[in-house]
């Protein structure tokens, strides 16, 4: 087994290196089904003797968070007697992920015992929460579930945060629908709890055929969730589902965040891959859409504006108190556009806090006189003597006694550097 995690950890960092130029942060990982050690969780069980058998068996099975467990092929009820080893059936897939991610920065560090791991993408425009769906998912217990509780805490995470996100994704493993016979799909709960929490993109896969659908709930009005399931690009021949070839699926997100279409590739004549164009993807593509996010009053937040916004506050809050350190990192992420005030603070701080190479990044093409003479005296601190006559002499609104004096600081420099 642990030879298995070594081969995926291995392929899994060449992925990265091949088409996220290296970037682990890109790459989300979220475990399934087939990650769970069947012979670990079954050595955490121990058979009940049928004169200790609950009341209502179906009943004591079927509970939140149940420790029974019911075996077909011996007409035998079990229980989870060792927790610490049950936990453990999931051990060598938290080690392949907690090594992968070793050294890289996420939203949040990886927390197995959490139920969610966060990841940003597009400069910090999405958020995806990978949810685990194999909560009590073992041997005996098929069907998927995402821990009680993790989707609401995850939304509070994100509620807390300071940054806040255009779009919110969350991909979890397993089918959130199927046929009677079948237990091996979450209950669709969880997914509506998903769209009434904010999430508006989700992802997941388990099914091993593609679909693309949007989920409805109706609260004060309608809010919705675009989904989109991958069929199976490894499955084995019994395992695809009947008229099904293997498949993988290209998400395509509009630059405004509010639609995506899906593309799926499937396997055809001389195993070879082209557009699906049949059922939901009769165009070779299927389209999703979402709300915005809104505020109590109902209007779309503008993420970017909103973090511009709370930067700036950060930044003038730091400034007053003197730490100039704190407002360089507040603006860091913060569009400093010509004649905003968001640039006027950064260049006060970057001036203030005498990070010469940030204050000549951020002023570029100077604005007025004060930045002119800011930014010569920024490059002359940096030694860059050519590009401070140059900025010197290209400046039209100086008055002679200023330039002289501009002029006689460049050569002072440049003499004391000799």
């Amino acid at each position: 087994m642990r030879d298995q995690y070594r081969v995926v950890a291995a392929f899994l960092e060449q992925l990265a290196i091949r088409f996220l130029e290296g970037d682990r942060s890109k790459l989300i990982i979220v475990p399934g089904n087939h990650d769970v050690c069947w012979n670990t969780s079954f050595a955490a069980m121990e058979r009940v003797p049928e004169d200790q058998w609950p009341t209502d068996v179906r009943r004591a099975l079927v509970e939140p968070d149940s420790n029974y467990r019911w075996s077909w092929r011996e007409r035998a009820l079990y229980r989870v007697h060792d927790h610490n080893a049950y936990a453990m059936r999931m051990g060598f897939y938290w080690d392949l992920v907690e090594n992968f991610y070793e050294g890289v920065s996420l939203a949040a560090g990886i927390d197995r015992n959490r139920g969610y791991q966060l990841f940003e993408l597009l400069d910090r425009s999405i958020i995806v929460a990978a949810f685990d769906s194999i909560h009590r998912n073992d041997c005996f217990s098929y069907s998927g579930a995402i821990p009680r509780g993790a989707i609401a805490r995850c939304n509070l995470h994100l509620r807390d945060r300071p940054h806040r996100y255009g779009l919110r994704i969350a991909v979890w493993h397993h089918s959130f629908q199927g046929p009677p016979q079948r237990e091996d799909y979450m209950e669709a709960g969880q997914v509506r709890e998903m769209v009434g929490l904010g999430f508006q993109l989700g992802i997941h896969g388990h099914q091993h055929v593609a679909e693309a659908t949007t989920q409805y709930i109706y609260l004060n009005e309608t809010q919705s969730m675009g989904v989109a399931s991958a069929g199976s690009l490894c499955a084995g021949a019994r395992e695809l589902p009947r008229g099904v070839n293997r498949q993988y699926n290209l998400i395509v997100i509009d630059d405004t965040l509010r639609s995506a279409r899906v593309h799926v590739r499937e396997m055809t004549d001389g195993e070879q891959f082209s557009g699906k164009r049949n059922g939901a993807f009769l165009q070779g593509f299927s389209e999703l859409t979402w709300q915005a996010a809104t505020d109590v009053a109902g209007r779309p937040i503008d993420a970017a504006e909103t973090n511009d916004r709370a930067c700036v506050i950060r930044a003038e809050e730091a400034l007053r108190a003197g730490r100039l350190r704190d407002a360089i990192e507040s603006l860091r992420d913060v569009k400093l556009t010509p004649g905003s005030y968001q640039r006027k603070l950064a260049i006060d701080a970057f001036r203030r806090a005498e990070d010469w190479k940030s204050l000549s990044d951020a002023i570029g093409s100077p604005e007025n006189v004060e930045e002119t003479v800011l930014l010569i005296t920024a490059l002359v601190n940096r030694d860059q003597f050519e590009g401070a006559v140059s900025t010197l002499d290209e400046a039209t609104d100086l008055d002679p006694a200023t330039r002289q004096a501009l002029r006689d600081k460049i050569a002072v420099k440049q003499a004391m550097r000799r």
